[in-house]
C-alpha cells in the first residue's frame, strides 16, 4: 500500500495515531475508543456496539459513573504519591503525568467537570493537603501507609537516641576535662605547654678537660650529648647538640649513661698511667690548651650573637621544625577541590579539635556575610588545608611550627614578595621573622 503524501488528512491522522495521544472530544470513554476525526467519531456513535453500550449506561448510569470516578482518582493518587511523595505539588502537573498513558480514565467521564472540582475533593476527603496559590492548585500528598510510618517512627527514634548518646558523651568528656583542669590547678601546673629555649648547635660553654694524673676541670654542667674529638689520653670535648623538646626523658637517660662511660673510661686512663708511667709531652699540653681557649673564645662570640639577636630573632637557627602543624581555635582554608565536587574549596573554617597531631575536626564559616551556609562540620588531614594571613596589621595569630609553636604573637609587618612577616610575641615582646605557612590567624 503506498505511504500517504506529506500533509493530506490521512498523513496527518497517521503522525498524532504515532504520537499516542489525540482529541480528546474524539474519544469514547465507554467503548475505550479513540477517533482519529470528526467523521470517525460520528460514524462511531451510530454504531451497533456503541449503542449496546449505552443502553447499559442508562440502565446503571450513576455506577459506572461512580467506577471511572474511582478508577481516575487511584490513578491520581497512586501517580502523586510514587513519584512525588509528600512534596508540595501543582495539581495541574500531576495531571499532565496521569494523562501521559494512553488508556488513562479520562476526566469527562468522571463525576468532577474540573481539575479544580477534584482537587477539592481530595482537600475534603483529607487525602492531600490543598493550597490555593497565585499559580494554581497546590497539593501534599499525606502517608497513610502503616508500614512505612513504622519504619519513619523507627528512624526518627534511632536518630533521637544517637543525639542524645553524643550529648551524654560530650558531658562525660566536659567532666573529664574540668577534673583534669582542677587537678592540674591544684598541682600548681598550666595547660598550655611552652617549648624550653635551646641555644644554637655547638654554641654551649660546655667544655671538659681530662688531664693524666690530675684532676678533672668541668666549666659548664647539663650536656645533652656527648661526643669524643682528638687523643683519648689528652682532651675529650663535650658538645651540646639539640633535641626536639618532647624527648626530657630520654635526653636524661642518654646524659646519665655518656656520665658513666667517661667515669669508667677515666678510670681505665688513670690505671693506664700507673702500670706504664705514661708521661705527657708539655709542648703538645700547651698547644691543646690553647685550642681549647680558642674554642673558648668562640663560644663567647656566638653567645654575644645571640644577645644582640635577642629581641629580632630568627626561629629556623634554633630547633627542628616538626612535620605536623595543626591547632586549636585557628582559621584555615580549605583547599581539597575533590571534596564534596569543590563545595568547600577556598572555604575558610575555624580548628575545633586536633587529632592525631595530623587530623582535625574543623567548623567551615560561612561564605559571606549574608550567606546561611556554614556551620558544616568536617575531618580533613593537614594536607587539605592551609594556614589564613591577616589582612590587617596588630592582628592576633598563632605560632604553629619552630620553638615558638603554641605562641601568641601580633603581626608588625608583611613582606609580600618574601611571604614572610615579622610578628612581636605576646608573652615576651620579642621580634621574630616567619614565613606564612608557619603561623596563622586566630579566631
Amino acid at each position: 500500500m503506498p505511504k500517504a503524501e506529506k500533509g493530506t488528512p490521512k498523513d496527518i491522522a497517521n503522525r498524532m495515531k504515532a504520537k499516542g495521544l489525540q482529541k480528546l472530544k474524539f474519544y469514547c470513554q465507554m467503548c475505550s475508543k479513540q477517533c482519529r476525526d470528526e467523521n470517525g467519531f460520528k460514524c462511531h456513535l451510530t454504531s451497533d456496539s456503541h449503542l449496546r453500550n449505552m443502553s447499559i449506561f442508562r440502565d446503571n448510569a450513576s455506577g459506572i459513573m461512580d467506577d471511572f470516578s474511582a478508577e481516575f482518582e487511584k490513578s491520581y493518587v497512586d501517580t502523586l504519591r510514587r513519584r512525588h511523595g509528600t512534596q508540595r505539588m501543582n495539581a495541574n502537573n500531576v495531571y499532565q503525568e496521569v494523562i501521559m498513558d494512553k488508556h488513562h480514565v479520562h476526566m469527562n467521564s468522571t463525576k468532577w467537570a474540573t481539575l479544580t472540582d477534584f482537587v477539592q475533593y481530595l482537600g475534603k476527603k483529607g487525602i492531600c493537603i490543598v493550597e490555593e496559590t497565585e499559580r494554581g492548585w497546590y497539593v501534599t500528598y499525606i502517608e497513610r501507609d502503616p508500614a512505612l510510618l513504622a519504619r519513619q517512627e523507627a528512624l526518627k527514634k534511632k536518630a533521637e537516641a544517637d543525639k542524645r548518646e553524643e550529648e551524654l558523651a560530650a558531658e562525660r568528656r566536659e567532666v573529664m576535662r574540668m577534673e583534669a583542669a582542677k587537678a592540674l590547678d591544684r598541682a600548681g601546673g598550666v595547660v598550655e605547654r611552652l617549648a624550653s629555649e635551646i641555644g644554637p648547635r655547638g654554641g654551649g660553654d660546655g667544655v671538659v678537660e681530662m688531664k693524666l694524673g690530675a684532676t678533672t676541670t668541668i666549666s659548664s654542667s647539663q650536656p645533652k650529648k656527648k661526643k669524643r674529638k682528638g687523643n683519648s689520653g689528652a682532651i675529650l670535648s663535650l658538645v651540646e647538640e639539640d633535641e626536639d623538646d618532647d624527648d626530657d626523658a630520654k635526653q636524661g637517660n642518654e646524659s646519665m649513661q655518656v656520665s658513666k662511660n667517661n667515669n669508667r673510661h677515666q678510670m681505665e686512663i688513670d690505671m693506664h698511667a700507673s702500670s706504664k708511667g705514661v708521661t705527657m709531652n708539655v709542648s703538645k699540653r700547651d698547644d691543646k690548651a690553647h685550642k681549647t681557649n680558642g674554642n673558648s673564645n668562640s663560644n663567647n662570640n656566638m653567645a654575644e650573637k645571640r644577645e644582640h639577636k635577642e629581641y629580632h630573632d630568627d626561629d629556623y637557627s634554633s630547633t627542628k621544625k616538626k612535620d605536623y602543624w595543626l591547632y586549636r581555635d585557628i582559621i584555615v582554608r580549605i583547599i581539597n577541590k575533590k571534596l564534596s565536587n569543590g563545595q568547600y574549596y577556598k572555604r575558610k573554617a575555624i580548628v575545633d579539635k586536633v587529632i592525631d597531631k595530623y587530623e582535625a575536626e574543623v567548623e567551615v564559616l560561612e561564605s559571606s556575610r549574608k550567606a546561611n551556609d556554614g556551620g558544616d562540620i568536617l575531618r580533613l588531614d593537614q594536607d587539605d588545608l592551609e594556614t589564613v594571613i591577616p589582612k590587617e596589621l596588630g592582628e592576633k595569630v598563632r605560632i604553629l611550627v619552630g620553638k615558638h609553636r603554641g605562641k601568641k604573637a601580633r603581626v608588625l609587618s608583611l613582606n609580600k614578595m618574601d611571604y614572610q612577616a615579622e610578628l612581636r610575641l605576646s608573652d615576651d615582646d620579642r621580634v621574630v621573622t616567619l614565613n606564612y605557612e608557619d603561623f596563622s590567624k586566630l579566631a
